[in-house]
Order: structure tokens, then C-alpha cells, then sequence
């Protein structure tokens, strides 16, 4: 049976504490849930609030509206944006990420501001998996999913100089076969931080109220990085636009904020994954970027 929390304009939550059989998360693991929310009455922020002996652990979706803790930190982590509405979807919070490996939770808070939702299956994984309802990935050599605009593929944008931090551009045209295209690019093995990026394109990409930056992007089952990073350049603010996955390893920006943007677990490994970033997280709508970093911590990536 589902739970559904009040609905309303502003804060609205349920909650339970002083659970007699508490939660324990032990290195590595995540706690998840289950949310739909109503399509016809949105929240702008969910939120879920942890109790260990206090509720200084939150790790919420959407719009900043709920002021409680410190924004970057355990007590107020971003996850990204809003699930998808009128479907159910399964929310991911690593333990590392609001504080709590090897820590004993015994109770919830289920938050919502504005809107209504439906909660479910709370609990918690020793790994990551992928939402029922992913976006679906196209077959090699397929073409763009409407509304996209293609900007990296088979080579960099005009005029644009490339670079690299222990690795170059390595083009590859299988292991694995590109998603689109004849070629995909690859990072190098390494144990560390390391990246390859391109700067001062002649054909920047404008990005509108709205729009999302997407990349395809397929972890070596057999070096698998700890993080993974997405950097974009910008003319006036140059680097400081980032979204990552993963562990928090690669120390550029500051977490919570647009320059250092968290964005959830590792995608799957083996598999190509489309990754999804709306421009407004990292604070590029209404921008042009003329620059991107492809940028990873340990293993090995293709993009």
C-alpha cells in the first residue's frame, strides 16, 4: 500500500520517528524510495528528511523552497531535478551523500512543497539501479531523439582546441559501438582524476529556459570510475558549470552550487546511458557554452 501526503500550497510533510526496528546503512549503501507525483498538482521540491538523533540529514529534488539545513552539505543535499510526473520512479540517495554510512535511522520524513505526491517501498540497496521507466537509448548509428541538437559527434565543434589532463582525445569506433555516429570518444585507464576537453569553438551552444544538456555515456564494467563530471565553459564565468555522478572525489567548485552540481549515482556500467542535465542546475540558461570537459575520477569512460 502507498502513502500520499497532504497536498497544498507551501511546506506540507509525513512523517514517523523512534522507529523500535531502525534502518542501518552500511558503507556504500543508498536509501530509496518510490514517488509518483500528480501531474495535474506538481510540487516545485520534494524532500526526504532522515532522523538519527536529530533530522540533519536531507536529500531533496527540484527547486531550493524548503529552508532547512545548509544547501551542499548532509543536511541539505540536491539530487537533481524533478522526477518525471504521473509515473513512478525510484529515488537514489547514496548514504555517503547525507551522512549516514554506518549510521542507524529510525525515522522518515516524507516533504513536499506545493503539489502532491505518492510515496512508496522505502527502504534502502547495497547498489544502484536504474529507474523502471529510463529514457530510452538509441541503437548505434541511430539519429537524434527529437528536439535534440547534436553538438559533439564523430569530431568537435569548428575552431575548437583540444586538450587533455593524463589522457588526449582517443576516437574509437567499437568497444563499444558508438550510440551515434561512426566514432565515440574515450578516456584513458587511470587511477585518478583525469579528463580531455575542447575550448573556443566557433559554434558555441545556446541553451533556453528549459532546455537540458545531455551526453551519452557507457562506464568500463572493468575499470569503473568512482565519479564522473560534465564541465562546461562559458565566456564570462569560463569553468565554473559542473554536474557529476558518483562520489564526491574530484575537488573543483563548490558542492550544491552550480559550479559543482550532484546529480546521483553512477549510471549503470557495460550499457550506454543517456545523462540529462537541465541547464538551470548549473546555471547556463540563456547561455552559450563554447567549451566542454569530459572530466572523470579512476577507470575508464566512452562518450
Amino acid at each position: 500500500m502507498a502513502y500520499e501526503g497532504p497536498s497544498g500550497s507551501g511546506f506540507n510533510q509525513i512523517y514517523f520517528y523512534d522507529a523500535p526496528n531502525p534502518l542501518t546503512l552500511a558503507t556504500g549503501e543508498r536509501v530509496i524510495a518510490y514517488v509518483y507525483l500528480d501531474p495535474n498538482n506538481t510540487p516545485t521540491e520534494i524532500m526526504l528528511q532522515f532522523k538519527v538523533g536529530d533530522w540533519e540529514h536531507r536529500a531533496y529534488w527540484g527547486s531550493n523552497d524548503i529552508f532547512l539545513g545548509t544547501d551542499g552539505t548532509a543536511s541539505l543535499r540536491s539530487m537533481g531535478p524533478l522526477p518525471p510526473v504521473g509515473q513512478w520512479v525510484r529515488l537514489e540517495v547514496p548514504a555517503s551523500s547525507v551522512g549516514l554510512e554506518g549510521i542507524s535511522i529510525n525515522g522518515v520524513s516524507f516533504v513536499t512543497y506545493g503539489g502532491r505526491a505518492v510515496w512508496d517501498h522505502m527502504g534502502k540497496s547495497a547498489q544502484s539501479s536504474p529507474s523502471p521507466t529510463p529514457t530510452p537509448t538509441p541503437n548505434p548509428g541511430q539519429p537524434p531523439l527529437p528536439g535534440e541538437t547534436v553538438w559533439v559527434e564523430d569530431s568537435v565543434p569548428a575552431g575548437a582546441i583540444q586538450n587533455g589532463i593524463r589522457e588526449s582525445w582517443n576516437w574509437v569506433s567499437a568497444n563499444p559501438a558508438p550510440v551515434g555516429g561512426n566514432f565515440s570518444h574515450q578516456s584513458n585507464i587511470f587511477a585518478g582524476y583525469h579528463q580531455h576537453y575542447f575550448v573556443g569553438t566557433t559554434n558555441p551552444l545556446s541553451l533556453n529556459t528549459g532546455e537540458s544538456l545531455i551526453v551519452y555515456a557507457y562506464l568500463d564494467p572493468n575499470n569503473l570510475p568512482r565519479e564522473i563530471m560534465l564541465q562546461w565553459f562559458e565566456a564570462t564565468t569560463r569553468w565554473e558549470h559542473r554536474a557529476y555522478w558518483g562520489t564526491n572525489d574530484i575537488d573543483l567548485g563548490t558542492d550544491g552550487t552550480d559550479n559543482r552540481r550532484y546529480m546521483g549515482a553512477l549510471p549503470p556500467a557495460g550499457q550506454w546511458t543517456r545523462l540529462e542535465v537541465p541547464a538551470r542546475l548549473v546555471g547556463l540558461e540563456g547561455m552559450a557554452v563554447n567549451g566542454m570537459a569530459f572530466t572523470l575520477f579512476g577507470g575508464r569512460v566512452t562518450w
